[in-house]
């Protein structure tokens, strides 16, 4: 495969770069939808996507989950009587 000249290759490069800008983008809206632990969070993980894209996108996708606020978990409470 001769990525040099166009055809097959350079198509390659295109889908790459096209999936990968999703990425960033995904990543982006994300971080600024989320609410995280730490007030100074949010800041460092923009900083992360925006100036090191390749990495902090990436980073953030796989690491994401334990930085931020679990409010919306599962909690029934099973001590009310619904038949009084």
């Amino acid at each position: 495969m001769d990525l040099v000249v166009p055809g097959n290759g350079i198509l390659l490069w295109q889908l790459t770069g096209l999936s990968y800008l999703g990425f960033w983008i995904y990543a982006l809206i994300h971080m600024i939808r989320s609410d995280f632990k730490d007030s100074h969070t949010k800041l460092i993980w923009a900083i992360l996507i925006v100036f090191v894209p390749i990495i902090g996108t990436f980073l953030y996708l796989s690491m994401n989950k334990r930085t931020k606020k679990r409010d919306g978990r599962f909690d029934p409470d099973f001590t009310k009587n619904s038949t009084s």
